[in-house]
């Protein structure tokens, strides 16, 4: 393995339930439904994809009521707050610390992303960024995690995803990567397809997972 790609929501910063409610003011707005298990089911897809599956509408008014959704996300955050997922830090440190590359990559937008770099100190740890701006389709499609391998100049089955949902997991099996999957947002059942589950950051150690994986991952 030479690289490590994160997926952002969930996975390194705990946004899922804050997220959700920017979610339900958008639709509720609209009089649209969207409960929360729907949501949870649709984690990691691009959040055009998420609108247009609920809403008849043109791409420029989707556009607006994503524009919408941020920034009731950003009141939100300014209001309540917003956390790193424990620990992740500390898991970067070690991969930095193994000389493997790092990328984010994430199925929401541009914007979103550099809010989020804007709260923590944690650009640095990154060779490169993807986002959904970048990509055609979201997860589970692997377009956005064989986007971040090219841009880090490292084929894709010597890459492992850290992940949180079940599209994601998907997708990471999809671009034929390894996949860490964490049980921030899915419990184990629905993750079953990575190659390690865990339920705390802890718990995990990149170098005992690199050693245990195949010579030619």
């Amino acid at each position: 393995m030479k690289a490590v790609i994160f997926d952002m929501d969930g996975t390194v910063v705990d946004t899922t339930r804050i997220e959700y409610d920017a979610w339900k003011q958008m639709f509720d707005e609209q009089q649209v439904d969207f409960p929360y298990d729907e949501y949870i089911g649709v984690l990691g897809a691009k959040g055009s994809e998420i609108i247009k599956e609920r809403i008849d509408i043109s791409d420029e008014q989707i556009e607006e009521l994503l524009e919408k959704k941020e920034t009731y996300l950003k009141q939100l955050v300014e209001k309540n707050g917003l956390q790193l997922i424990p620990d992740v830090e500390k898991v970067m440190q070690e991969c930095r610390k193994l000389n493997l590359k790092m990328a984010l990559a994430t199925g929401s937008s541009q914007e979103k992303l550099d809010f989020i770099l804007a709260l923590f100190q944690i650009r640095q740890y990154f060779d490169a960024f993807v986002t959904a701006d970048d990509v055609k389709n979201g997860k589970p499609d692997p377009e956005v995690f064989l986007k971040a391998a090219q841009k880090l100049n490292v084929p894709p089955q010597e890459c492992v995803v850290m992940e949180d949902a079940t599209n994601g997991v998907e997708a990471a099996k999809n671009a034929n990567m390894s996949c860490i999957a964490i049980t921030s947002t899915r419990g184990k059942d629905q993750l079953k397809q990575a190659d390690l589950v865990i339920n705390h950051y802890k718990e995990l150690s990149m170098e005992e997972f690199l050693l245990q994986r195949p010579k030619n991952s």
